[in-house]
């Protein structure tokens, strides 16, 4: 990824690492894998913006995240696609049972398999995060459900993302705001990247639409969101819909 012109970078984890979409103004659009969040780093400048799908900021205790349970409050029929985000102290664990034993000694609550298959990608990003300070000005978290049901006029997506109508939606809610999307999706598919599935890139294009938007539409969940132990936000990235007039999708692909 090359200098010159505002970057918006929408990241999904995948089966090879981190698929990305970086959507720009004045750039063509990009996308690829890299292994690691931070391989992403050495050419984003201060004014762009990494928006990715992964829990950032992160208790040591019961309370959980306000924003977890705020969203699945938004989202509704797509609440459970929001997993709870777990405690900071089982990311360095050696197994799913070490896990479990962890989370129920710090929290009292157990860890689910969903969030253990995960865990890695957030110790990488967490300790990413409070170690680098430039991730810190740029990287934010964003979940592509709440992201879809922003741009669909605040409606939750009806049908799971793994099936085809579920698809679908998510790709004529994504044609309303970048048209042509159809083709660039069709041209990052030709790829045949291993490790990723259409739902990594529809997602993953989802979070580079939201952050794309003019800093004005931004709004977080919840909307004065806290800081954890290491001074990370915990909260969820969305573009709010009603003051989007001035998109500027049109032109990016």
């Amino acid at each position: 990824m090359g200098d010159g012109g505002f970057k918006a970078i929408g990241v999904d984890g995948c089966r090879s690492g981190w698929f990305y979409v970086a959507l720009s103004p004045s750039r063509k659009p990009d996308w690829g894998v890299v292994g690691r969040l931070d391989n992403l780093l050495p050419g984003v400048g201060s004014s762009d913006r990494i928006f990715v799908d992964i829990p950032i900021g992160l208790l040591a205790d019961r309370s959980g995240r306000a924003c977890d349970r705020e969203a699945r409050s938004m989202l509704q029929s797509r609440a459970s696609s929001v997993f709870s985000a777990p405690v900071r102290a089982v990311l360095d664990a050696t197994s799913y049972e070490d896990a479990k034993e962890r989370s129920k000694a710090a929290c009292g609550k157990m860890l689910s398999v969903q969030t253990w298959g995960i865990a890695r990608k957030i110790f990488e990003v967490d300790l990413l995060l409070r170690q680098n300070d430039k991730a810190r000005h740029v990287v934010r978290e964003v979940h592509p459900e709440l992201c879809f049901w922003a741009l669909n006029r605040r409606v939750s997506m009806a049908t799971s993302k793994k099936e085809n109508s579920g698809f679908e939606e998510r790709m004529r809610v994504l044609k309303a705001w970048l048209p042509g999307v159809e083709i660039f999706f069709s041209e990052i598919q030709r790829e045949r990247m291993p490790g990723v599935e259409r739902d990594d890139i529809a997602d993953a294009i989802v979070s580079a639409v939201t952050a794309l938007a003019d800093p004005s539409t931004l709004r977080t969940v919840p909307e004065s969101p806290p800081l954890d132990d290491f001074g990370l936000p915990m909260e969820m990235v969305y573009a709010d819909p009603g003051l989007l007039s001035n998109y500027p999708l049109k032109a990016v692909l």
